[in-house]
């Protein structure tokens, strides 16, 4: 009995190592890699009207101690010179690099809204 319960208290410890490296994993660390979550979750999240893969980039806007504030952007072409390409100012969480919205009047990162899906 002594030698199952050893087997099970390693396996807890084996256990919670892992889960420490999956947490470790998800950690945000520089404004690049926040920059690809938020450009993932453009694509995932709808986070623009239509499907602008591989032409979203990230303008950066600070940070404080909780998460990187960036503004969404896309590369325009020609006839689409019409206006602002700032799709919303946005806050990537270090600890685990979920997206929010950055309210800049409450200067608080807040849950993002739904986003209806692309338009065609």
């Amino acid at each position: 009995m002594r030698a199952f319960a050893s087997c099970g208290t390693v396996a807890a410890l084996f256990g919670l190592l892992a889960f420490a490296d999956a947490v470790a994993e998800d950690r945000i660390t520089d404004q690049l890699q926040a920059c690809e979550v938020l450009k993932k979750a453009a694509v995932e999240l709808h986070l623009s009207r239509h499907d602008l893969s591989g032409r979203y980039y990230c303008e950066a806007n600070g940070d404080n101690s909780d998460v990187f504030i960036l503004g969404l952007r896309y590369i325009t072409t020609a006839d689409e010179m019409v206006g602002s390409n700032l799709l919303g100012w946005f806050a990537v969480r270090r600890a685990d690099g979920t997206v929010l919205e950055w309210d800049f009047e409450q200067n608080q990162a807040i849950p993002l809204r739904p986003r209806p899906p692309f338009e065609q």
